[in-house]
């Protein structure tokens, strides 16, 4: 049986889901945000073994933007994968990052992913915006 590939709505709902399943288990130990971080992180390590995703920053200085210390080149190109996850899915997202074989790219991807999926969960009203 052949697998339909999942659209990023199916994957933002299965996130809710897993963000939902964790926060109860935590009992609210954690943020949403740090959780959402881990649940990402969790999945970028089923495509790169090796990846061992830092703490979330408790409080990120700019939402959505790579960090300033990368190329502008590589700004690009985490763009340009953040992009692919919210025309195609996220596991197609994830895949991309995982081929470039650079650690940093992956690492700020996360980073940025967990903000524009954190930005939408509050948008759709699934979670609540904490400052």
């Amino acid at each position: 049986m052949v697998e339909t590939p999942s659209t990023i709505e199916q994957d933002i709902a299965e996130l809710e889901k897993q963000l939902e399943s964790k926060k109860a288990a935590l009992e609210h130990d954690k943020s949403e945000r740090d959780i959402l971080h881990g649940i990402i992180g969790e999945k970028i390590q089923q495509h790169v073994p090796a990846y061992q995703p830092r703490p979330a920053s408790p409080s990120p200085a700019k939402v959505n933007e790579p960090p300033s210390y990368l190329t502008q080149e590589l700004k690009d190109k985490i763009q340009a994968i953040i992009d692919l996850v919210f025309s195609t899915n996220l596991e197609d997202g994830i895949k991309e990052a995982a081929k470039s074989g650079n650690a940093a790219l992956v690492d700020a991807f996360h980073d940025i992913l967990v903000d524009e999926l954190y930005g939408q969960l509050i948008e759709r009203k699934k979670i609540d915006k904490v400052d």
